[in-house]
């Protein structure tokens, strides 16, 4: 089964995906062989932690063949990731990469897909909620240093308030990706596809000023804008820097994403155009505009409601 993953990965890596892509594809695909298939769907210790109350389905014989693979087996495993309290959207991601997986495979190896007929599990919407005054106030009001490290994270911060960029894209940028006198960023997107993101005065200044600082360190030569300790700042340290600086002030439930919706809600509520929006963020469908407009669409629907409906008697 480890062949046809790799022959798996190969075809996607031709296909000009990221890494990250190709790697959450095989993962996924790898994970759903070893903890179930071989398995023979028998619960785990994991499955036995984390059991939120759902039924779980009953085992099987272990299948070590893709062949043998039928569409009970995958529809066990997504139960098992639901009772595991995994999120919806979680586990249709899962089930996405299982899919492709199938597909390539059918194709490749002209066998049945037993996905063929498979709908994706429903992900239900919830609204990402977007900051209070009161919230970017208590998280911004902590940079009072002039340190590297604290200029290095008003900077970020700022940075992913003001252009809602990835957090991956984030990560990717270097120092000749900015561009301060005209407040612009090259940003590298999904896909491999570029375009250039505004940001404000503040931000510009906040990132001039962490620029000098990081000019004095021991990384300044490396090419990527945000480092730390121990070199250049990976996604997953951009996302506990995020994390620490609000649990600083006592904020829950912030991380880099979070950035992205309330951008998104802000430039909407103030009269942006959704076509600039979408430009902005990167986005190739609508569908997306949607999306992130429902953060806090009913509190935009209420003020709309104020200003159209006050003059009427």
């Amino acid at each position: 089964m480890k062949f046809h993953i790799n022959s798996f990965s190969l075809a996607l890596r031709a296909q000009k995906l990221s890494k990250r892509t190709v790697t959450m594809y095989c993962e996924a695909v790898a994970w759903f062989a070893a903890e179930h298939l071989i398995a023979g769907g028998q619960l785990n210790e994991i499955d036995r932690r984390h059991h939120t109350g759902g039924e779980n389905p009953p085992p099987f014989d272990p299948v070590d063949n893709w062949e043998h693979v039928t569409r009970y087996h995958v529809e066990a495993w997504c139960v098992r990731l639901l009772n595991r309290g995994h999120a919806d959207s979680y586990v249709n991601n899962q089930y996405r990469c299982l899919h492709a997986f199938f597909q390539w495979l059918s194709e490749e190896e002209e066998i049945p897909n037993p996905m063929g007929r498979m709908k994706p599990p429903k992900v239900a919407l919830k609204p990402v909620p977007v900051f209070s005054d009161e919230e970017i106030d208590r998280l911004f009001g902590q940079f009072k240093g002039k340190d590297l490290w604290t200029r290095r994270d008003h900077a970020l911060l700022l940075l992913l308030r003001f252009t809602g960029i990835r957090l991956m894209e984030a990560a990717a940028l270097r120092i000749e990706d900015l561009d301060l006198g005209e407040r612009v960023a090259l940003v590298h997107g999904k896909g491999s596809k570029d375009r250039t993101v505004k940001y404000t005065f503040e931000t510009a200044r906040a990132l001039d000023r962490y620029i000098r600082a990081r000019s004095r360190h021991r990384f300044s030569y490396l090419p990527h804008l945000w480092i730390g300790p121990k070199g250049s700042l990976t996604s997953s340290g951009i996302y506990q820097l995020v994390e620490r600086r609000a649990a600083q002030v006592g904020l829950e439930g912030v991380h880099p994403h979070r950035f992205r919706h309330h951008f998104s809600h802000t430039w909407l509520e103030n009269g942006g155009a959704e076509g600039d929006l979408r430009e902005l963020n990167g986005w190739e469908s609508d569908q997306m505009l949607r999306h992130y407009g429902r953060s806090a669409a009913a509190a935009r629907a209420r003020r709309g409601y104020d200003r159209i409906m006050e003059d009427m008697h």
